[in-house]
């Protein structure tokens, strides 16, 4: 949003961005992270248990909650994936328009140095981008179709697709 702000509109970036603006954006997109996730949270808090109690994660996920309850979980399941659908798709299908949006933009400027800076300035973003979407996408893919079947090696691949892309970030910018 900002790139594409900065690019297609810069002499009224600051009006554009204001402060209110982009509170109000943080705010929606705070509200939005908690109701999705509470929606998982009522439903696993709802669901019978009848033996062990032991989360195998490490994180206490939605998912294997639902394992360790003892009723069918289908529904549940289904929530799940949509939700996380949501979650990771939703962003990713906002990043990629606004950059569509952008590079139209960018072969619009005449001079090549101009264009070189507007895509430069973008590169890095989208790199952190990638980054970021292909191991948790690979790692919720591989945890769906259950490809892993070690719960170990499963969260490991987890964990490190969730801590490395942001260590990068200070490194790349």
């Amino acid at each position: 949003y900002d790139r594409l702000i900065a690019i297609c509109w810069p002499l009224r970036y600051s009006t554009i961005n204001t402060n209110l603006r982009v509170l109000l954006i943080i705010a929606g997109i705070w509200s939005l992270v908690i109701l999705l996730e509470t929606f998982p949270v009522t439903f696993a808090a709802r669901l019978p248990y009848c033996s062990s109690r032991e989360v195998q994660s490490c994180c206490c996920e939605h998912g294997p909650v639902y394992k360790l309850a003892c009723t069918d979980i289908s529904y549940h399941r289904q929530l799940a994936t949509a939700k996380t659908l949501t979650a990771l798709l939703g962003p990713l299908t906002f990043i990629i328009f606004t950059y569509v949006i952008v590079v139209v933009a960018v072969t619009r400027i005449a001079s090549i140095s101009q264009r070189w800076k507007a895509f430069h300035t973008c590169l890095t973003h989208l790199l952190l981008v990638l980054l970021y979407y292909m191991p948790v996408t690979l790692a919720y893919i591989l945890g769906n179709l259950r490809l892993v079947q070690n719960v170990d090696l499963f969260t490991a691949i987890l964990t490190i697709s969730v801590t490395i892309p942001p260590m990068l970030n200070p490194i790349i910018y």
